[in-house]
C-alpha cells in the first residue's frame, strides 16, 4: 500500500465530518469557465449542487479514496470557456499538478458537456468500461440535469470497479488495527473521538431538520462550531492583513469577507451568551437559537471558503521564495532580539500577571519553529517543491505574527492592579484577547463566548461615558468580569491540553493555532506539507484549515 493511501486511512473517519462542519460548497476562481487549480475535491463555482447534494458528491469521492488508490476531483462549471472539454481538463490536471492517482470528472452546467479522465489503469477497469460508465450513467444523468447524481454514480462505478485487491483488504485491516491503537494510546485525540460522522453533523441537515433535534444534541454542536468557525475567522484575518500588506486595495475583498463572518459570529456570541446566562427557561426557543448559531455559522465559514481560492491567487507564495524566506528569516531575528530586554522587564515586577506569564517561553519556541520552517523552505525552494514551499512559508508567517502578539503584550505588562474604571477594563480586555488569540488553537466555547460579549459591552461602556455615566460603569464593570472569566477559561482549556500531551511534536504552533491536525480535518494528497501529521491554518472556513497541509491548496 502506498503511503498516500496509509495517510489517507488516519484520516477516513473524521474527515467528511470536517467537512461537513460548514459550507460544503467551495468555490474556485470568479471567473471559473478558464481552467483552474482545482482548491478541493469538490468543487461548484456553477452553484450547480445544494448542500445535500453537495454531501453526496463528497461521500461518493471518500468511497472511492478508501477503495483504491487515488482520489476523485469532481468540478463544475457553467461553461468550458470555448474550450474543448479535453483541452480544459488537460489544463487543469495541469496546474493541478495532478498524477497518475487523480482521476477529474469536469462537468459544464449550460451545454451540459462533461468529461471524465482517468490517465491511471484503476484495478480493473479499462478503456471499454470507462466508455461504459459515460454512456450508461454519467451522460444520461448530466443530459438530463442531475449532475449530482452524475458525479455519485461515477464514484460508485470507480469504487466498484475490480473490487479490491487482497493485500489491499490486508493493509486496511492492519491499518484499522493501528488506526485504533493510536486512538486509545494518543490523549490529544481524546475530545476528538466523541466526533460524529457526517450523517450526524448539524451541516448534513437542513435548518427544517435541525429544528427537530433535541436540544441536547444542538447544544455541543453550537460550541464546536462556533469555536472552529472563530479560529478559522482569525486565522483568515492574520492572512488578509498580509495579503494587504504586500497588495494593499487589491486585498480588500478578503478584508471584507473577514470582516462580514465577524460580524455574523458576534451575533452568535450574543445568543450563547443568554443561554449561558439562562436567560432562555423556553426549550423551543433555545432549540430555535441553538439552529440559528449554527446556521449563521455556517454562513459565515462559507463567506470565507468563498474568497479562499481567490486570495491564494493574488498571494500566491510560491513565486520568489528565496526572497520570502531571506524576509522571514530578518523578521524572526529581529523578533528574538527583543526577548533578553523583555525578559528583564518582566522579572522587575513583583508579580508577573497571570495573562502573560508564560507569554516568553511560547514566543521563543514559535521563533524556533518559524527558523525550522524558513530552512525548510529553503531546502523545498531549491528543490522546486511548490507545495512545500507554500507550506512553509504560511507556517513561518503564522508562527512570527503569533509570536510577536506574545511579545507585544509581554512588553506592556505591568503589575498595577486594575480597577473597573473604563481604560483599566479596555486594558483587561485586551489582555484577555490576547491570551485567547495567541493560544487559540485549544481554548473553547466558553472564553470565546466570554470575550465576545465583553468586547461588545466594554464598546457599549464606552458609548454611554457622556450621556450616562452610571450605566456606563455598570457596563463597564460587567465587561470586567466577563473579561476574567474569559480569561480563567482560556488558562484551564490550555492547562487541560497540557496535560494531554505526552507525544513529541510541534506543540507551540498547536497551540498557537499554527498548525492543525490535518490527520483530523481532511484526507491526505501526495505532496502536501505537514509538521508531525499537522498542516500550517490558512484562509478559508473551518472546514479547510488544513488544506495547505493536505495537498489540495498547493
Amino acid at each position: 500500500m502506498s503511503s498516500a493511501s496509509a495517510r489517507r486511512g488516519l484520516a477516513l473517519v473524521p474527515a467528511l465530518a470536517a467537512l461537513l462542519l460548514a459550507s460544503t460548497m467551495l468555490c474556485a476562481p470568479a471567473h471559473a469557465e478558464a481552467p483552474f487549480r482545482l482548491p478541493t475535491q469538490v468543487v461548484d463555482p456553477a452553484g450547480a449542487l445544494d448542500q445535500t447534494q453537495s454531501a453526496r458528491v463528497w461521500q461518493a469521492a471518500y468511497d472511492v479514496d478508501g477503495a483504491h488508490d487515488i482520489q476523485y476531483w469532481v468540478v463544475y462549471v457553467k461553461n468550458f470557456g470555448g474550450l474543448t472539454p479535453e483541452d480544459w481538463v488537460a489544463k487543469t490536471v495541469a496546474q493541478s499538478d495532478f498524477g497518475a492517482h487523480d482521476v477529474v470528472l469536469a462537468v459544464a452546467t449550460e451545454p451540459r458537456e462533461y468529461i471524465l479522465q482517468a490517465p491511471v489503469e484503476v484495478e480493473g477497469l479499462t478503456a471499454e468500461e470507462t466508455d461504459q460508465i459515460i454512456s450508461d450513467d454519467l451522460a444520461p444523468a448530466v443530459q438530463d440535469g442531475r449532475f449530482a447524481d452524475a458525479a455519485v454514480a461515477v464514484g460508485n462505478d470507480l469504487a466498484d470497479v475490480g473490487g479490491e485487491p487482497e493485500t489491499s483488504r490486508t493493509w486496511w485491516i492492519v491499518l484499522t488495527v493501528v488506526v485504533l491503537v493510536l486512538l486509545a494510546a494518543c490523549a490529544a485525540l481524546l475530545l476528538f473521538r466523541k466526533r460524529r460522522t457526517a450523517a450526524d453533523r448539524p451541516d448534513a441537515f437542513t435548518a427544517d431538520e435541525l429544528s427537530q433535534k433535541p436540544v441536547e444534541e444542538l447544544d455541543p454542536w453550537s460550541r464546536e462550531v462556533l469555536t472552529a468557525t472563530d479560529r478559522a475567522i482569525r486565522t483568515s484575518g492574520d492572512e488578509a492583513i498580509r495579503a494587504r500588506d504586500e497588495y494593499s486595495t487589491a486585498a480588500d475583498p478578503f478584508i471584507s469577507a473577514v470582516a462580514d463572518a465577524r460580524a455574523a459570529i458576534a451575533a452568535s456570541y450574543i445568543l450563547r451568551q443568554r443561554l449561558d446566562d439562562d436567560q432562555v427557561p423556553d426549550a423551543a426557543e433555545q432549540r430555535r437559537i441553538l439552529v440559528e448559531i449554527i446556521t449563521t455559522c455556517s454562513n459565515a465559514d462559507a463567506m470565507l471558503d468563498n474568497r479562499s481560492a481567490a486570495l491564494d491567487r493574488l498571494r500566491d507564495l510560491s513565486v520568489d521564495g528565496e526572497r520570502r524566506m531571506d524576509a522571514l528569516s530578518a523578521a524572526i531575528s529581529e523578533a528574538s532580539d527583543r526577548l533578553p530586554d523583555i525578559e528583564s522587564s518582566l522579572a522587575e515586577l513583583v508579580s508577573t500577571p497571570d495573562e502573560v506569564a508564560g507569554n516568553t517561553a511560547l514566543a521563543r519556541d514559535l521563533l524556533e519553529f518559524a527558523r525550522e520552517c524558513t530552512d525548510q523552505g529553503r531546502d523545498a525552494a531549491a528543490a522546486d517543491q511548490r507545495g512545500s514551499v507554500i507550506g512553509a512559508v504560511r507556517s513561518a508567517e503564522g508562527a512570527l505574527d503569533q509570536a510577536n502578539r506574545l511579545l507585544d503584550a509581554a512588553e506592556d505588562a505591568d503589575d498595577t492592579p486594575r480597577s473597573t474604571e473604563l481604560a483599566d477594563v479596555v486594558d483587561l480586555v485586551k489582555s484577555a484577547s490576547t491570551f485567547v488569540q495567541t493560544r487559540r488553537g485549544v481554548v473553547g466555547s466558553v472564553a470565546f463566548t466570554r470575550l465576545s460579549e465583553a468586547r461588545r459591552l466594554a464598546d457599549i461602556a464606552a458609548d454611554l461615558t457622556e450621556t450616562d455615566p452610571d450605566a456606563s460603569a455598570g457596563t463597564a464593570a460587567r465587561a470586567a468580569d466577563l473579561a476574567r472569566q474569559s480569561l480563567e477559561s482560556a488558562a484551564a482549556d490550555v492547562a487541560d491540553w497540557w496535560n494531554y500531551q505526552d507525544a513529541p511534536g510541534d506543540l507551540a504552533p498547536v497551540l498557537a493555532g499554527v498548525l492543525v491536525d490535518s490527520v483530523l480535518t481532511g484526507s491526505v494528497h501526495d505532496g502536501g506539507y505537514s509538521h508531525d501529521g499537522r498542516s500550517p491554518a490558512s484562509f478559508g472556513g473551518s472546514s479547510s484549515a488544513g488544506r495547505i497541509g493536505v495537498g489540495e491548496r498547493v
